[in-house]
C-alpha cells in the first residue's frame, strides 16, 4: 500500500506566514486548533450558540492581534488564554440571575425551587472560590464531566491517581463544611 507523506510546516511557520498574509496558513491554524479550543470552551458548559461565539470571537481577536505573537510555538497557549477569557466574560455577564419565566412552572412550590437552585448554583460557585487552589483545581477537573475518571484528572493535573480520591474527600468535606456555616442543609435544600 502506497501512502503519501505530506511535509507538515509547524506552528511556528504557519503562524509566520500568517502574519505575512497568507490565508492558507491562517486556515490551517484554525484546522489545528480548532477542537483544542472547543474542547477548553465546552469545560465552561456554555450552550452551544454561547460556545460557537466564544469560538468565533477566540478566532477574530486572534487574527486582529496575530502580529503580537512573537513565539509561534506559543500558539496554543496564546489561543487558549484569549478562550479562556472570552469565556470567563460571558459567564461573569451571563451570572446575574436571570428569572425563569415562572408561569411556566406552575405551583409556589415549583418557583421556590427553581429560585433556589439559581441561588445555590451561585453560592456554590463562590464555595468553591473559596476552597484553596489544589482543591479549587480538583473540585473542577472532577465536576467539568458527568463521569470523570480519576486516571484522566489525575493525569492532566499531574498527580498520582492513588491522590485523587482523598483529595476528593477533603474538598468536599471543606464544601460541606462552608455550606453548613451558612446554615445551608439538608432541610434547607428539600
Amino acid at each position: 500500500m502506497y501512502v503519501d507523506t505530506i511535509e507538515r510546516p509547524d506552528t511556528a511557520t504557519l503562524v509566520s506566514a500568517a502574519q505575512d498574509g497568507d490565508a492558507m496558513a491562517w486556515e490551517r491554524l484554525i484546522e489545528e486548533f480548532s477542537p483544542m479550543l472547543k474542547a477548553r470552551i465546552r469545560r465552561f458548559r456554555l450552550s452551544h450558540e454561547d460556545a460557537q461565539d466564544v469560538l468565533q470571537t477566540t478566532w477574530l481577536l486572534a487574527w486582529q492581534n496575530l502580529r503580537s505573537v512573537a513565539d509561534g510555538q506559543r500558539m496554543a497557549g496564546w489561543l487558549a488564554t484569549i478562550a479562556f477569557r472570552e469565556c470567563l466574560k460571558l459567564t461573569k455577564r451571563t451570572r446575574e440571575i436571570c428569572t425563569p419565566d415562572l408561569d411556566t412552572l406552575g405551583s409556589t412550590d415549583d418557583v421556590d425551587r427553581e429560585l433556589a437552585r439559581i441561588w445555590l448554583a451561585g453560592t456554590l460557585d463562590a464555595l468553591v472560590e473559596e476552597l484553596p487552589a489544589a482543591q479549587r483545581v480538583l473540585f473542577r477537573a472532577l465536576t467539568e464531566t458527568s463521569e470523570p475518571h480519576y486516571v484522566d484528572v489525575a493525569r492532566r493535573l499531574g498527580r498520582p491517581v492513588g491522590s485523587i480520591g482523598p483529595t476528593r474527600a477533603r474538598t468536599f468535606a471543606k464544601l460541606r463544611g462552608l455550606l453548613q456555616a451558612r446554615e445551608i442543609t439538608r432541610d434547607f435544600l428539600d
